[in-house]
């Protein structure tokens, strides 16, 4: 048997295991020291690559204010029981005042007295302090300063502070915890279903191990691109979340493989081997239809979606290289043992009594499961035409987060918005009326506070308050109205130009940019996508049901997504947050991940299939035998996905959850609906049509998934596919 360039791989690393080994140990200790300094290079800032109204806004700002001084905090001082005035109050004020103003990097500290009760609530039992921070470039002088706040709190006071620096520390924290907590989720449920899957302790274990190495080799290589590139700190949760995914599912398909091969009697050199020629050449392409997948990212010229892109493609190729070479040297050093702690739940090598059944119960009734299983994702994705793109606003976070709860205070209590708006008017200065009538028109609309103007050479910059939560639609609302109705009603007579930036416009022109680039990185993955599934299995047919089925199965996901987040439908039963919207980067990130994800296990599925029929056999016969023979694999990683991105999807920051959910659902329609259901009923349909490839076509190079074992080889008939040109198509009844 031919084992080409993965057996090759697998069977050299089996000679050499513990070179092999020695190898990506250098190569996790060089990680490890690269990763240390990770935090230097994450922003929480998303900057576009490409020329935005808000950019231009910020743009004349600068010039001509090119320093904006310290970051300043907003400390909310709130009691229930002292109002403002009284001894107590005025003690709590002074103690918060001379804990932090002797803080190194700490400026001016100001506090509303006697003589100055500015800013105070109505209600007199909240005032606002200011306080002017140079931030360390680590944060560590921010992190001192809240926690010297938080110890200066005095009893039956509540002490909040606000601010981008408290800010930025905050949601840092946030997706520190949704990382833990979604990493001893995912690990201990994977675990159990490894346990299930394998029955045996000792290869539910290896799994996790090289998932891990995945993991930590991908940060410390992030870490270098970060020294070129600016990254977003998403990244570090996209490649764990993924490492651990796809770290655990290719790992599952070879070690199976294995012990089916020890199981038939091979040695365990030429069991490794075969499941490194056969199993891992599968792992391969799967791998390489991922990764083309996620390059789809890397169009958007934004610094959020490349670098979730290229977090997600390396640690993607980390696990490829990780299974091809790592897992084949563990696998020859265990041997045998890689069945030692067996439970009773599984037998390797033999066939799945409730596969078979499935998979000849839709292959007797093709139609009326097809017809079934459409349906049932038509009902799914119908929510969609309802989905708004919109970023999270602080309302989404825990009702119980310092930050909202501050935030709350400065908007009902003191009339203080979340964010600013700026209008940059080039040579505004010249019409000073109708400058002053825009900024009149901005205070009478609800959605700004506190508009004013200041007249900077030639220029007019308008400075105002936004009160709306930024996902709220009347925020983005306001903001497409100031620019089209506003701003020409009052200076489109004029030789002004005005740009409108801030907060709430940069995510307007975000979402807008997501919109323009999603043509193109759809038409890149598909295309990309059906001309390599196309080159590998020698048909025209196959790409085209397979590309149909995934977005069918990305579209339910979707519609579930609008379902819980927006609807609200079952969002508190899991602890979800309902949001007005479904933050912008959402859906395209779903999109390529979950197509890669998708082609994943039609690969698998397919080369099962196109093994068996290969050798000779019909494809009614052939897509029960890879069914029969994928159907727990495939179910078993689906479940190890769900329970790692459900991990995640239980994130105190909505987009983190938004995309956990995301991806959880749609892993489990893929795999239960689409490629259980759906993929065996229209293969069965379609005949010996699957393996349709125009005579124009047929130069095309002989591209083998998986090479057919010597047991499989044994099992056929000896004759050539080309029996399948005589196999009369299945009755559509």
């Amino acid at each position: 048997m031919s084992t080409g360039f993965t057996g090759r791989i697998a069977h050299t690393a089996a000679r050499r295991p513990w070179l092999t080994i020695t190898a990506w140990l250098i190569a996790m200790a060089a990680a490890i020291a690269a990763a240390s300094g990770l935090d230097d290079v994450l922003t929480q800032d998303d900057s576009v690559q490409v020329a935005t109204e808000s950019g231009d806004a910020t743009t004349l700002v600068d010039e001509h204010r090119p320093d904006e001084g310290p970051d300043t905090e907003t400390i909310v001082v709130a009691s229930a029981d002292h109002e403002f005035g009284s001894p107590r109050f005025t003690e709590a004020l002074a103690g918060i005042r001379a804990a932090i103003e002797n803080l190194d990097g700490v400026g001016t500290v100001s506090a509303p007295t006697a003589d100055a009760p500015v800013p105070v609530a109505a209600d007199l039992h909240s005032a606002l302090m200011s306080v002017d921070i140079e931030p360390g470039d680590d944060g560590t002088l921010v992190e001192h300063y809240l926690d010297t706040l938080e110890s200066a709190a005095p009893a039956g006071f509540e002490v909040r502070t606000v601010g981008d620096a408290s800010g930025e520390v905050v949601f840092d924290t946030l997706a520190e915890e949704g990382l833990i907590r979604g990493e001893a989720i995912g690990i201990g449920v994977a675990l159990v279903i490894l346990v299930v899957v394998f029955g045996a302790l000792a290869a539910a274990g290896i799994p996790i191990l090289v998932a891990i190495v995945s993991i930590i080799t991908s940060i410390g290589a992030t870490a270098v691109v970060g020294q070129a590139f600016e990254l977003s700190f998403f990244v570090v949760n996209m490649i764990t979340m993924m490492g651990l995914a796809l770290g655990i599912d290719y790992s599952l398909v070879m070690v199976q493989r294995f012990r089916e091969e020890l199981a038939a009697g091979h040695e365990v050199r030429d069991a490794v081997t075969i499941a490194g020629s056969t199993a891992n050449r599968a792992v391969f392409f799967s791998g390489l239809t991922v990764v083309i997948s996620l390059m789809g990212l890397l169009l958007v010229p934004s610094t959020i979606m490349r670098s979730l892109g290229a977090g997600a493609i390396v640690v993607a190729l980390m696990s490829v290289a990780a299974a091809l070479t790592l897992l084949p040297a563990i696998l020859a050093l265990l041997g045998h043992r890689v069945n030692k702690g067996r439970v009773p739940t599984a037998h390797p090598g033999r066939e799945s009594r409730a596969w078979t059944s499935i998979a000849h119960a839709v292959s007797r009734r093709p139609v009326t499961w097809a017809v079934s299983g459409f349906l049932l994702l038509a009902i799914l994705a119908a929510p969609i035409a309802s989905m708004r793109l919109a970023f999270p606003g602080l309302d989404s976070l825990p009702e119980d987060n310092d930050l909202r709860i501050a935030v709350d205070t400065l908007r009902e209590d003191y009339g203080i918005g979340q964010g600013d708006t700026v209008v940059a008017i080039h040579d505004g200065a010249s019409y000073t009326a109708e400058v002053e009538n825009l900024v009149a028109d901005m205070n009478r609309d609800p959605a700004f506070a506190d508009a004013h103007v200041e007249y900077i050479g030639p220029d007019a910059i308008i400075d105002a308050t936004s009160l709306y939560d930024s996902a709220d639609p009347e925020a983005s609302d306001a903001i497409v109205a100031l620019r089209d109705t506003t701003i020409p009603q009052y200076l489109g007579d004029t030789d002004t130009v005005a740009y409108v930036g801030g907060a709430q416009a940069e995510q307007v022109d975000f979402t807008d940019i997501i919109m323009d680039s999603a043509p193109w990185v759809l038409l890149a993955v598909l295309g990309i996508s059906f001309l390599l599934l196309m080159v590998s299995f020698r048909s025209v047919v196959v790409p085209v049901v397979a590309i149909v089925l995934n977005l069918l199965s990305t579209g339910a996901a979707f519609g579930m997504l609008v379902a819980v987040f927006q609807f609200g439908w079952g969002a508190s039963l899991f602890g979800f947050p309902q949001v007005d919207g479904i933050a912008p980067w959402i859906p395209l990130l779903l999109f390529a991940v979950l197509f890669g994800l998708s082609m994943d296990y039609h690969v698998f599925l397919l080369s099962r299939i196109k093994e068996k029929h290969d050798s000779g056999a019909h494809t009614r016969e052939s897509v029960a035998y890879g069914l029969a023979h994928t159907g727990s694999l495939i179910t078993g990683a689906a479940l190890i996905m769900v329970a790692v991105f459900a991990g995640f999807a239980l994130s105190d920051l909505a987009e983190f959850a938004q995309m956990g959910f995301g991806l959880a659902a749609a892993v489990i329609i893929d795999a239960t609906v689409v490629r259980s259901i759906l993929v065996p009923a229209v293969m069965t349909m379609l005949g010996k049509h699957n393996w349709y490839l125009p005579g124009w076509l047929q130069w095309l190079p002989h591209v083998t998934i998986e090479a057919p074992s010597p047991a499989a080889l044994a099992s056929g008939s000896g004759t050539s596919a080309s029996k399948d040109e005589r196999e009369p198509v299945p009755s559509l009844t």
